[in-house]
């Protein structure tokens, strides 16, 4: 009978039912065994290897159960997009899909499991906080909504919570984020540069995030001497039928503005629509510009300008945050870089 490359002992001819006859296998403690089947880097590639081949060559399957009852761990981690009737975002809407896929990578290579879900940990319901009832070991949340007080009480009772967000100042959380001001800012300049002067901006600065993109577009105008009444604020949820509405009801008595800036692409997309509709030609007629840089924004016609945000190093940086923290380190609050994507929506060059 053969040995496993003279480490470790033979193969018994019955299948291996418990972690602790793998580990007997392959001539390690069972610790190792279960740190290898976690990912950990305290065990050898050599090993992690060795183990795995055992693994499949039995046919062992891991009782996560029993697991999580030993360890007090769940190799979860719950990620909430707090959807409410207010903002009307969708878990359909592409910035959420690229973010959560980003996540669920990372997560997956350090061995955890993701967790979706839509209501908020401080939320009415049984297993509303999957802390409280240890069915995840930490909560990644996309967003600080409209009242992010509640938020930041509950951030304050538990550690284990890392936001997609802004730096709001005294957030008893670690917080990773795009630079909403900037991205605002980009936005401004390129219609600005492109000889628009009266600028529609629709989105609900009752959010942080928009808050920031609205503030960096009047920047922007501030820059050139013009003054922020020169841009019409139309505020409205986070979803294509609003946007596609208001613009409408703005546009159907004629042209008075040159420009939209929309605080995300789908509302952005809704807004061309509706001029589309009317017979109002962008970039021609309206210029607009969209925010997130979902992958539609370069197939719908025309080629939507759009502010990129980088969701595949957010969404792993918000992992690093959640492992450093339950690791017992301190996590690093992060802001990424947003770049501006010239498309032919704004007939402008960069």
């Amino acid at each position: 009978m053969k040995r496993d490359a003279g480490q470790g002992k033979s193969l018994s001819p019955r299948r291996p039912r418990t972690m602790a006859e793998i580990a007997e296998l392959a001539g390690v403690a069972e610790s190792t065994v279960s740190r290898a089947i976690a990912g950990s880097n305290r065990v050898s590639e050599e090993t992690k290897i060795r183990i795995r081949r055992l693994i499949d060559e039995s046919g062992y399957r891991i009782n996560s159960r029993a697991r999580s009852l030993r360890t007090q761990e769940t190799r979860t981690i719950e990620v909430v997009i707090a959807i409410s009737e207010t903002n009307r975002q969708h878990f359909s809407d592409p910035f959420f899909s690229q973010i959560i896929a980003s996540i669920g990578d990372a997560l997956a290579e350090s061995g955890y499991d993701l967790l979706l879900s839509r209501s908020p940990p401080w939320g009415e319901g049984a297993f509303a906080d999957t802390l409280a009832v240890k069915r995840a070991d930490g909560i990644i949340i996309i967003g600080q909504g409209r009242s992010p007080e509640a938020l930041n009480q509950y951030a304050e009772k538990n550690r284990n919570v890392v936001v997609w967000g802004a730096h709001i100042p005294g957030r008893k959380y670690a917080v990773v984020g795009s630079d909403n001001a900037h991205g605002g800012a980009l936005a401004g300049k390129h219609l600005l540069s492109g000889g628009r002067r009266r600028l529609v901006f629709l989105g609900d600065i009752n959010h942080v995030e928009v808050r920031l993109r609205h503030g960096g577009l009047v920047s922007a105008l501030s820059g050139t001497g013009m003054s922020s009444d020169q841009t019409l604020m139309l505020s409205m949820p986070f979803d294509s039928a609003s946007a596609y509405e208001a613009t409408r009801r703005l546009f159907e008595g004629g042209v008075h503005h040159d420009a939209i800036f929309a605080a995300s692409d789908l509302m952005a997309i809704a807004a061309m629509r509706a001029l589309s509709d009317l017979g109002v030609r962008v970039p021609e007629d309206v210029a607009v510009v969209g925010y997130d840089d979902i992958a539609l924004a370069a197939y719908v016609s025309p080629g939507l300008t759009t502010v990129r945000q980088d969701t595949s190093a957010g969404g792993r940086r918000l992992v690093e945050n959640m492992l450093a923290i339950l690791a017992g380190r301190e996590p690093v609050d992060a802001v990424l870089p947003t770049e501006l994507v010239v498309r032919q929506s704004c007939g402008a060059r960069k």
